[in-house]
């Protein structure tokens, strides 16, 4: 077993950059991004990303609870004060200024985003939540911190690779069952209900527990693996093939390969991607990922992925975004489509940086200090 001690992975702060930067892609350049799979590689990023991070903290707290006879329930209450206090506090700020402006509908859906159900309204009615859209995977990972830990603090060592197994089954089974099961109308039409299912996303945190458990239990082993590298490629690949693939088949959703393969492939490199960003050795990204404006901004992330849907959203920009209102006391270039939407873009990330340093140097830093208080 490796020692309790805090190990801070100076490269996951370019991960986390990387991954916010494909939702960007994705979600703000929608009239010229020939690519609709960045936002979903982005998402699956940080689910892997927070599979790993969450599951090794909890690794160290069940250390400590079999060798010391901590108390199991102390460990649980101080997990879930930790990551309340780092998730809370702007989480609910942008409700309340969901709230005060009334922002795209935000009184008939207040009760699933106050309690973490944005997915179940996104499942249960087949539609999303114009500029809440984004909270789903917010909601998934709350979910996922909610009934994690008592698996990991209750099974043997042991019983770790069976529990991660089961979670990549259980992923899988969830989209195949839905693919199987549904009809293509079902599909093509309500695909939101396997993509946002927080079943569904257990193999991406199954993966990023078992490169915790690696980590943690096998760091000999882990630091000797020659093949990361080539399961990088290879994976990235098959993720490129895959979607390949889905192209190729009649209906957009309603198809094996994006309902079933196109996330665990791109879980698969996400995996391999933190596993090299962690390793002791350094790689061709290394000093991309701790260059200090990719650091800063990745330190910024969970502000820039909370705040970006407010300051712009293609399809509901109009009386709810930052934009909107900005857009009025800006330049009026005569701009062709392609150059308008890169203008709109430098602007709009210009303004989103500014709000997510904002919010992490007033609220998210100084309130992170009280995180070991108890």
């Amino acid at each position: 077993m490796t020692e309790n001690k805090a190990i801070y992975f100076e490269q996951l702060n370019g991960i986390r950059f990387i991954a916010v930067l494909l939702v960007l892609l994705d979600h703000w350049l929608i009239p010229i991004n020939p690519f609709s799979f960045l936002g979903h590689l982005g998402v699956v990023i940080f689910f892997v990303l927070s599979g790993f991070l969450i599951t090794r903290i909890l690794f160290q707290n069940a250390d400590d609870c079999r060798q010391n006879h901590s108390s199991i329930l102390v460990k649980i209450i101080r997990f879930m004060y930790r990551r309340s206090l780092r998730i809370f506090p702007i989480y609910f700020l942008l409700l309340l200024i969901g709230l005060v402006f009334s922002l795209s509908n935000f009184k008939n859906l207040w009760p699933y985003l106050v309690f973490y159900l944005p997915n179940f309204y996104i499942m249960t009615k087949a539609t999303w939540l114009g500029i809440w859209d984004h909270l789903w995977s917010l909601a998934v990972e709350e979910q996922y911190y909610l009934v994690f830990p008592y698996f990991v603090l209750l099974l043997a060592p042991r019983k770790y690779p069976l529990l991660f197994i089961l979670m990549l089954l259980v992923g899988l089974g969830t989209r195949f069952g839905f693919y199987a099961f549904a009809s293509s109308e079902m599909q093509e039409q309500n695909w939101m209900w396997w993509y946002v299912n927080p079943f569904a996303a257990l193999d991406c945190f199954g993966l990023g527990g078992i490169l915790a458990y690696l980590f943690h239990y096998k760091q000999n082993y882990f630091q000797s693996v020659k093949f990361l590298k080539v399961g990088l490629i290879v994976s990235l690949i098959a993720f490129l093939a895959i979607l390949n693939l889905g192209e190729l088949t009649i209906f957009q959703h309603a198809n094996i390969w994006s309902i079933v393969f196109e996330r665990i492939s791109g879980a698969f490199f996400s995996f391999f991607l933190i596993a090299l960003s962690i390793r002791k050795d350094t790689w061709i990204l290394s000093a991309f990922l701790k260059s200090k404006p990719v650091s800063y901004l990745g330190s910024i992330s969970y502000g820039i992925y909370l705040y970006h849907n407010v300051v712009m959203n293609y399809y509901h920009d109009e009386g709810n975004t930052i934009w909107f209102y900005l857009n009025k006391y800006l330049p009026n270039f005569h701009l062709e489509l392609v150059n308008f939407t890169i203008y709109k873009f430098i602007i709009s990330f210009l303004f989103l940086v500014f709000l997510s340093s904002l919010s992490w140097f007033i609220i998210e830093q100084p309130i992170n200090k009280y995180k070991n208080r108890i």
